[in-house]
């Protein structure tokens, strides 16, 4: 490939890919090679969209979107397609099935190979491999890297790997024997893993089905009811213009962000201090112990209650605060509210076209099933274990996908450790084929280049 020269930096890779040779030991039978010595380098480029004839031609043309939806897979099929009559007139290249493609620019790392002749956009750098390496070797080698691929580039926010370091990556290849070995193994560990995955990302949707359930259940009684005005001693909310108050420390400030849906625990992990002003307007907006707060612009409808370890706090104008009349209803004045039932109401009142809101008087106007004390008790008992039991669900499943990364991690560090599978001294050690194919391509002759057609007019 013409252009800039391999940059003599080194840069050590996670695994298998690094920039130059960093001179760390490798397996027995093994070489660390420049990638271009056993793949064709290659890139891609976008037809001019000035000419509509150079598009729609049949030809699958790979951007960033389809590597995005096929990451770590095969590609067939793409967004957009390109003519031949584009090909001829662009620096595009019809790639050969197998070729493996990584995003350099824009969003770097995402991995594909070809299942078919292709094209790509200049947004790839792409490898059709030689005899000695398996593609399918170098796209798990690529992919392990992860976004660790990031340091082979420039920039922080926006990333790109640059041919100079492109063409100065290294490889540590195995005997061809021993890569697909490898290959074999990762693939069937792998699909043992993303069975995994997938069963512990059904988590949060099954225990969120638990939580509808057993609030439909606790607020579906033939019940007394009652607005909620008639339930409180006020609804209010926060005054505008508290940003000069914000402080390092002092009271909480909350905002629509520190309450959740679904769930009455404010979330107090990042709250906002404040010094508020002193007067009626400090006084009107502070919380107390058993405070009803719900979002009332943007996000409508999240409740929470304030817990006694909040201590002092204020709302934002975003949010309303109702105070009840007796603080042991509070927690069923929260939970209703956070039902189908009560977002219905509320959601059903939202004042806004273009943008989201509800008055202090759709919030007072909600109205309340109140059984007796006992009943209520009982049906609160039931729902806090319900929720508590699916917190734990949702905390043991991200703690075991946490498990799951790192066990990919240690398979991906054994394999190209060369740890994964057993060697065979019958293979023929990957110096030896390199040397073998060095002499091939040194004998063959060389290719003439075409001409390229010209646009028609």
């Amino acid at each position: 490939m013409a252009g800039r020269a391999a940059t003599s930096r080194i840069i050590r890779g996670r695994h298998a890919i690094s920039v130059n040779d960093p001179g760390h030991p490798i397996p027995r039978g093994w070489r660390r090679v420049a990638l271009g010595d056993v793949a064709d380098l290659g890139t891609g480029h976008t037809p001019s969209r000035h000419h509509p004839e150079y598009w729609d031609g049949g030809v699958p043309w790979i951007g960033i979107r389809d590597a995005g939806a096929h990451h770590g897979r095969v590609i067939v099929d793409t967004m957009q397609t390109v003519s031949d009559l584009g090909l001829a007139n662009s620096a595009a290249r019809l790639l050969p099935k197998d070729t493996v493609c990584l995003s350099r620019t824009a969003s770097v790392g995402y991995v594909v190979k070809m299942g078919r002749e292709m094209a790509t956009s200049q947004d790839f750098v792409t490898w059709s491999c030689l005899e000695p390496l398996d593609a399918d070797y170098l796209m798990n080698a690529l992919l392990a890297e992860g976004q660790d691929i990031r340091r082979f580039g420039e920039g922080s926010t926006h990333t790109t790997i640059y041919f100079p370091e492109v063409k100065a990556f290294h490889i540590d290849l195995p005997p061809k024997p021993e890569q697909r070995r490898i290959v074999a193994k990762l693939d069937a560990m792998t699909a043992g893993l993303s069975r995994a995955r997938v069963e512990l990302d059904r988590v949060p949707m099954l225990t969120q089905k638990l939580r509808t359930k057993i609030l439909l259940e606790a607020f579906s009684g033939d019940f007394p009811t009652s607005a909620l005005r008639d339930l409180v001693h006020f609804v209010t909310s926060g005054s505008r213009g508290w940003a000069k108050y914000y402080a390092d420390t002092g009271p909480a400030f909350i905002r629509v962000g520190d309450v959740r849906r679904r769930n009455i625990a404010l979330e107090l992990n990042d709250v906002q201090s404040v010094q508020p002003p002193s007067g009626a307007e400090g006084a009107r907006t502070a919380l107390l112990a058993g405070d009803v707060v719900i979002t009332i612009t943007a996000d409508l409808g999240r409740v929470g209650v304030v817990p006694e370890s909040l201590g002092p706090g204020f709302v934002n104008q975003h949010v309303a605060l109702a105070r009840p009349l007796n603080v042991e209803m509070a927690p069923w004045i929260g939970w209703y509210l956070s039902s189908e039932a009560g977002q219905g109401q509320m959601l059903a009142k939202n004042r806004g076209v273009t943008k989201a809101g509800l008055g202090l008087d759709d919030i007072r106007d909600v109205v309340i099933p109140v059984p007796t004390a006992d009943v209520r008790a009982s049906m609160l008992n039931k729902i806090n274990t319900a929720f508590a039991s699916a917190d734990r669900l949702e905390a043991e499943a991200a703690r075991a996908r946490a498990l799951l990364d790192r066990l990919e991690s240690a398979i991906l560090a054994k394999a190209f450790r060369g740890e994964l599978v057993p060697q065979d001294p019958n293979d023929e050690p990957a110096s030896v084929l390199l040397d073998r194919i060095r002499a091939e391509r040194a004998d063959a002759p060389k290719p003439k280049r075409g001409r390229r057609a010209a646009a028609s007019a």
